[in-house]
């Protein structure tokens, strides 16, 4: 039976949430290349809670050292090439608090075939070639796969241009699928998830956050991301990606074979992203049947977008174009992946509330 440790935690008491965790899932790392994954999603700052707290990372790279091993706190951020990779880390502070640790994993890379999809890919070999790989996911909702947890952290091990072809050429289940077929490349030792502050609605990059005070941890990430699901008052079982996980026997989502050590019961008022009808409807029918009730509308905030033109250079589907220095959207060919709102550093897009959004919000889904 799995375990998943609940803790309530501030960042205050970070320190004392390590002693524990460490204790309840031993893993020796003496003498050995141990890597952190945080969840570096972009140029992000700590108080938007959108990466992992640096105030996470810091006494656990302490602890780290202490035990005699080599440290590295490494991740590929969004979609985006070699050189944003320096500038997540020093924004997010994670750089900062890798304590000389920290490092640019995204020239080195190793191609590898994914096959359940059938889709060869480029990932860091530095993840690969790890002895002891560490995952500092972020609690929070993912507004294309719901959930942004233990398995989505692992996306990370490809590098940005890869990221963004995912996005192109997979949808629905297909883009599951691939996450968790990333994810089994390289799986986790231990988990810790930073969900001291965690993010509800349409995340991964949201404005909308929730004070869930715990960190969650476990040497098993579909089980952790299975406790994650239900705290977010959401079916582990309709989340595409864990129930791929579950089959591949990478770990349970059945709540009767998950042993929750402390309060993982759901969180009061919480909301839910806006449902993806991808994940129901396959997209050649509903494109044919009903073309346009899943495609989102974006609005810009023009007193928080800084005209940087990163939305227009991560969209896989080449959807936006810069007028006046600011995106303007061509939605016959936006492929509804989202990335130009996850990736905004300014948080300056969000969605539109759509017929379709305004129904759910009477139906009470989101």
């Amino acid at each position: 039976m799995h375990k998943v440790l609940v803790l309530d935690a501030d960042y205050d008491s970070v320190n004392s949430a390590l002693d524990r965790i460490l204790d309840e899932f031993p893993v020796d790392v003496a003498g050995k290349r141990v890597l952190l994954k945080p969840n570096m999603l972009g140029a992000f700052a700590p108080e938007t809670h959108v990466c992992t707290s640096p105030r996470l990372i810091e006494p656990l790279v302490e602890r780290l050292r202490a035990s005699g091993c080599e440290v590295t706190v490494a991740d590929n951020p969004g979609a985006r090439g070699y050189g944003f990779v320096e500038k997540s880390g020093k924004v997010s502070g994670i750089l900062e608090a890798s304590g000389g640790t920290f490092a640019n994993i995204s020239s080195d890379v190793e191609a590898v075939r994914l096959p359940g999809v059938g889709i060869t890919v480029n990932v860091s070999k530095a993840i690969l070639d790890t002895d002891v790989l560490i995952s500092l996911p972020k609690f929070k909702t993912h507004v294309l796969t719901r959930i942004s947890g233990a398995v989505k952290n692992s996306f990370g091990f490809m590098v940005g241009g890869d990221k963004a072809r995912m996005h192109r050429e997979l949808t629905g289940r297909d883009f599951s699928r691939m996450l968790v077929e990333v994810y089994r490349l390289k799986v986790p030792d231990l988990v810790i998830m930073d969900g001291i502050v965690g993010m509800e609605g349409n995340g991964p990059s949201a404005k909308t956050l929730y004070p869930v005070g715990k960190i969650l941890a476990s040497d098993n990430g579909v089980a952790l991301d299975a406790v994650m699901t239900r705290m977010m008052r959401m079916r582990p079982e309709k989340m595409a990606a864990l129930r791929y996980a579950q089959e591949l026997g990478l770990g349970e989502i059945d709540g009767s074979k998950i042993k929750v050590i402390g309060d993982g019961g759901p969180l009061s008022g919480f909301h839910k992203p806006v449902p993806n009808l991808q994940q129901v409807i396959p997209v050649a029918l509903m494109d044919r049947l009903y073309p346009d009730l899943d495609r989102p509308r974006f609005e810009v905030n023009a007193d928080a977008c800084n005209s940087c033109k990163g939305c227009a250079d991560v969209c896989p589907g080449c959807a936006i174009e810069m007028v006046d220095g600011r995106p303007n959207y061509d939605y016959e060919k936006c492929i509804a992946c989202y990335c130009c709102m996850e990736l905004c550093s300014q948080q300056a897009i969000d969605l539109v509330d759509s017929f379709r959004m305004k129904v759910y919000r009477r139906l009470g889904l989101i």
